[in-house]
């Protein structure tokens, strides 16, 4: 088994040999993990606003908007993409769509993988068990992929993913070989360089843009570790439908 990060979905290859774990720490995988830990009827994800309120506007019973735009809400949207707000909000039983500047392409670009879920710091132990035990049981690669920042490095998906990938080597036993790539290495050094994950949020582009926009309290809740036993997860067709699965609208 290898273990990798790629720093953009643009650096993936031969997706078809990998279990892949989608980070958009601030804030779309975070603010996803909060979603399905309220416990909504359906989430779909989408690449674009368009296709979003297309598809709303298809439904007899209207779905839930969220989503953003440069961080905020885009208009007519019913939540933008605070975790905080999320985890105040009642969603149990109602059907969302979702859409995000960098954590929803990321996923599209993916489809083709067996398996890919969702992590962040918020559902960190659950999501490495599960990419795990995925990987064990097909004899696929782990693949941790940043979602980045305007199709770019960014350093708070390149932090989490190095944070991810030290716990994914803590759960392999000493008898089971294992490898690690040159993404995975370069994260890990990365994640023991800055010890201070509340200062790394704030130098981060994204963390900048968080703040300058009022939503400050989104950092402090999203660094929190493992509190939500959640793990969203692309459904597909072959195989059975996951407790905490979203769906792609194409």
């Amino acid at each position: 088994m290898q273990i990798d990060v790629a720093f953009t979905p643009g650096e993936v290859q031969a997706l078809d040999s990998k279990v892949c774990i989608v980070v958009d720490v601030i804030r779309a995988t975070s603010s996803l993990t909060v979603i399905m830990a309220k416990q909504p009827a359906r989430v779909i994800l989408t690449t674009t606003i368009q296709k979003a309120t297309r598809y709303a506007s298809q439904q007899t019973i209207h779905p839930l908007l969220c989503g953003e735009r440069r961080g905020l809400s885009p208009e007519g949207f019913d939540f933008g993409n605070s975790p905080v707000a999320y985890s105040k909000a009642d969603l149990q039983g109602k059907s969302i769509v979702f859409t995000s500047s960098n954590g929803t392409r990321a996923v599209a670009d993916l489809v083709l993988a067996p398996h890919v879920f969702l992590g962040c710091f918020l559902n960190a132990s659950a999501v490495v068990k599960q990419a795990l035990r995925a990987a064990r049981d097909g004899n696929f690669d782990i693949l941790v992929v940043c979602a980045g920042r305007e199709e770019k490095f960014a350093v708070d998906d390149a932090y989490c993913a190095g944070f991810l990938v030290s716990q994914i080597m803590t759960l392999i036993s000493s008898d089971c070989s294992f490898s690690l790539g040159d993404g995975g290495q370069a994260a890990l050094g990365i994640y023991g360089y800055y010890r201070d994950t509340r200062k790394l949020l704030e130098m981060s582009g994204a963390g900048r843009a968080v703040i300058e926009i009022g939503l400050e309290d989104d950092l402090n809740f999203l660094m929190q570790r493992d509190i939500f036993d959640v793990v969203p997860q692309l459904i597909r067709k072959d195989l059975p439908e996951p407790v905490s699965g979203f769906s792609l609208l194409a």
